[in-house]
């Protein structure tokens, strides 16, 4: 795909003059784009995407899951915000808020509007706030930012549905007009779309749930991949664990709507009680080879070999990093993904079931090494970023939780990075976020790892926007103490003249 194509899926085209005016009387969303997107991104300054569409609201079997909308607000104005649920049955009245300055602000859908398992639209005038959603059960809780566009085809590249796993497909689809859906799966040695999976219809303006899990039974490992006949619409997959293997917990995937040559994944960990893997899906009709290079932080220059993949087209490779002895066993390394300019789409699977090592004792004036934060049970997925940016906006962490959250910051330049970082804090006046701002240099090819320093009010939300002259890519660790329970992803972009996004390096 062209660049010119990848900041094409990045603009709306709603305009910002008289959308407040608008909002009334609308009758349905409008796409922010009608591309491809790459990641979800926040646009700055004249830039006017301002529609996100937050698909999945339930999961699994049994007790029905919280459903939150989390709208961070980083600018110094208070902004509306209308929130426009679809269920199975179709819409349900919309809903205007008044998000905060300087903040997070959580909207609990099933509260507001008094019915569960409804996926959801979130418009504003501006297009600097960052929308994502969390869906919480017992033991099991996610949060991923929702999605800026629609697109003709969604790829998931991990999924479960091995014993104790489930996986479901939501189907959004807030648009007038009927969409005509066919999902692939592909497996270890084949590609094919089941009869069951084939024609199905997402009526307009509703939502529709797929048991992904129900037609590919008992396999621990396959790839889809949604594509709209007719129509458009938003795709996110859900996917719990039981415990019945060991692991207990839930993962959300937004679905890739790009595929790149070239992807970075900031933060990983491996070692005691962590099992951590990745997926590489070759969606070419030819074989290619890509090469993975596994980064340990404060260690690019002397980083192990490279991972060489042999991809046959229109199937997956999988690296057990857990198992590889050239992954040092403790400590965070970042993960990235190069071919040769064929595309491939990425994901990096971490299951934690028990708790970490303790860290060695650093030698004499040398930087402790960090450990992975103490949860003992949980599951995530990232699927990485093919760009970089200057400008990133971390939304809606927990400063109070216990193990803090982390923030990983990856330099793929081949120069040093200053980068500031920034609270985003409704409660902090002026001074008090300057004297919180901090400045750091990540060396070249590098990567860092911030922890969140706790917050005096527990369960305080708080926002971060890290930005730096020479383009980095941002990626985020929460942890849930009360489920025990962890998630991981991508930050959010913002998109300026001085720091949009741009492509990696080549390798």
């Amino acid at each position: 795909m062209k660049f010119g194509r990848i900041l094409l899926a990045l603009v709306a085209v709603a305009a910002v003059v008289g959308l407040v005016v608008w909002f009334p009387g609308s009758s349905e969303p409008e796409p922010s784009a009608l591309d491809r997107p790459v990641v979800a991104a926040a646009v700055a300054d004249q830039a006017v995407s301002a529609t996100w569409y937050c698909a999945a609201a339930t999961a699994g079997p049994g007790e029905p899951f919280a459903h939150r909308i989390i709208i961070t607000n980083p600018t110094d104005r208070n902004l509306p915000v209308r929130v426009s649920p679809v269920g199975p049955t179709g819409p349900v009245p919309s809903k205007m808020f008044l998000v905060p300055a300087h903040g997070p602000f959580v909207v609990d859908v099933d509260r507001e509007f008094a019915a569960p398992g409804l996926s959801a639209s979130v418009e504003s005038p501006s297009g600097q706030i960052v929308v994502e959603h969390r869906l919480t059960a017992i033991n099991q809780e996610d949060q991923v930012p929702c999605a800026t566009a629609t697109s003709d085809r969604w790829w998931f590249p991990a999924l479960d549905s091995a014993r104790g796993a489930t996986a479901k497909v939501t189907l959004f689809n807030p648009f007038p007009g009927d969409a005509g859906v066919d999902i692939e799966v592909i497996l270890d040695a084949s590609a094919r779309t089941p009869a069951e999976l084939s024609g199905i219809v997402v009526p307009a303006r509703s939502s529709r749930v797929v048991d992904l899990g129900a037609v590919v039974q008992r396999r621990d490992l396959f790839a889809v991949v949604v594509r709209a006949r007719s129509g458009r619409l938003i795709a996110e997959t859900t996917q719990t664990f039981d415990g019945s293997t060991g692991v207990v917990g839930l993962r959300m995937n937004v679905g890739m709507a790009t595929e790149s040559p070239r992807w970075v994944l900031p933060g990983g960990f491996t070692g005691q009680g962590v099992a951590e893997s990745l997926v590489v899906v070759n969606p070419t009709d030819q074989r290619i080879s890509a090469e993975v290079r596994v980064i340990p932080f404060a260690g690019a220059s002397t980083a192990p070999e490279p991972i060489v993949l042999d991809l046959p087209a229109l199937r997956y490779a999988v690296v057990d990093l857990s198992a590889e002895s050239r992954v040092p066993p403790v400590g965070y390394h970042a993960i990235s993904v190069a071919t040769d300019g064929a595309p491939v789409v990425v994901a990096r699977l971490n299951s934690v079931t028990g708790p970490p090592a303790a860290a060695p004792a650093p030698a004499d004036g040398a930087p402790a090494t960090a450990v992975r934060p103490a949860v003992t049970s949980g599951v995530a997925i990232s699927t990485g970023s093919p760009v970089m940016a200057g400008d990133w906006l971390v939304p809606a962490i927990d400063a109070g939780a216990n193990p803090a959250p982390v923030v990983f910051v990856h330099n793929p330049a081949s120069t040093v990075a200053q980068i500031s970082t920034v609270p985003v804090d409704p409660d902090l006046g002026a001074d008090a976020v300057a004297a919180a701002t901090s400045t750091i240099e990540v060396a070249a090819g590098d990567s860092v790892a911030l922890t969140v320093p706790p917050s005096t009010r527990p369960g305080t939300s708080v926002g971060l926007r890290i930005t730096s002259m020479t383009p980095i890519v941002v990626e985020r660790l929460v942890t849930y103490p009360t489920e025990n329970e962890l998630a991981m992803g991508l930050a959010v972009p913002f998109r300026t003249p001085q720091s949009g996004p741009v492509p990696l390096p080549g390798r």
